[in-house]
């Protein structure tokens, strides 16, 4: 005969709540009882109606805070959150939408705590790599907040899971295709955003440092001659891609590991260069796309940004609703190469 929730609080000496704390996870318990509780559980061979589960979770309004930097994808991992609010639309799911600078890790870890001090039942991060912000998923996930890092990702910080692009692959692959258009020699410049600051966005730091690892193991005859430091701000792309074509006639290639593409278009046009340099960058963007129609960009590397908006949705979901963490530590969305003829 299956025991009930309120034998297992009796067997305990608790409340039936108490144990409806431990079988979620929720906060109010005391390590020493929660660990009784579970034990009574496992002995007893306790397992839950996932059907009377569901209904019982249908009834609840739950709070996530999407908390995002203002960078090119922002719009796109809010569509995709849309979408995985949709393929949800059984429950009540109310998310909150908070956007900070670029570098701003002072602001996004106050976001984070005030998440958590809102009570929230789940939180979509977008990263800034820096201690600030592992220090602020680290007490959320100790509230049993479970955070979940979208298109970029903090090391040593006690996230749930990473949904994103495979950046050391994406950088190897990226490696390859411009050795190739290269035939193995010529000048290379590399654009990127705060990589020699902390406040630096992880993945982007990723496709620099593999990206020359590569290069200098597999095309020694190419040469990295200039790296631009973006900052993602448009202007400063602009105006240092222009020095960049001015200062160096013999230039090649570049290669964009962050946003602002649109602002190396234009650069290229205006120096009626953009048909003697080979670009490469990353995602799909509405602009990157027209670029590589008119054979501005040869390549770009694209990770399906909506898919890590979305995917978040389904795991905070499993997670709240039936106890079931990630199979991974890290979902990777899957890597597209996109060229002209494949658009």
């Amino acid at each position: 005969m299956k025991v009930t929730i309120k034998e297992i609080a009796d067997m305990a000496g608790v409340h039936r709540a108490t144990v409806d704390k431990v079988l979620h996870n929720r906060p109010g318990v005391s390590d020493e009882l929660r660990q009784k509780i579970k034990r009574i559980i496992q002995d007893v061979g306790y397992t839950p109606n996932p059907a009377g589960r569901v209904l019982q979770k249908q009834s609840k309004i739950y709070h996530f805070a999407a908390i995002f930097c203002d960078v090119d994808a922002t719009p796109f991992l809010t569509e995709g959150i849309r979408r995985g609010l949709d393929q949800h639309d059984s429950f009540n799911i109310e998310v909150s939408y908070h956007t900070t600078g670029f570098q701003d890790a002072a602001q996004q870890a106050r976001l984070i705590d005030q998440a958590v001090r809102d009570g929230v039942d789940g939180i979509i991060l977008s990263p800034i790599n820096s201690g600030l912000i592992r220090r602020a998923i680290n007490r959320a996930a100790d509230q049993r907040i479970p955070v979940i890092t979208a298109d970029s990702d903090i090391e040593n910080s006690k996230r749930m899971c990473f949904v994103g692009l495979d950046g050391a692959r994406a950088s190897r692959v990226a490696g390859r295709l411009m050795g190739q258009f290269l035939g193995g020699t010529g000048d290379l410049a590399i654009i990127s955003s705060a990589i020699a600051t902390e406040n630096n966005n992880y993945f982007v730091t990723i496709r620099e440092q593999e990206f020359y690892r590569f290069m200098t193991k597999n095309y020694p005859g190419v040469h990295i001659t200039k790296r631009i430091e973006s900052l993602e701000d448009p202007k400063i792309t602009y105006e240092e891609t222009r020095r960049l074509l001015a200062e160096q006639p013999h230039l090649k290639a570049i290669y964009i590991t962050c946003g602002g593409v649109a602002e190396v278009g234009r650069a290229l046009r205006e120096s009626g260069r953009e048909n003697e340099i080979r670009v490469l960058s990353y995602e799909d963007y509405p602009e990157i796309l027209e670029l590589i129609q008119e054979e501005v960009v040869d390549v770009t590397i694209a990770s399906d940004l909506i898919s890590q908006g979305e995917i978040p949705i389904r795991l905070l979901m499993n997670k709240l609703v039936f106890g079931k963490s990630p199979e991974q530590e890290r979902i990777y969305t899957d890597i597209r190469i996109l060229v002209k003829e494949s658009l």
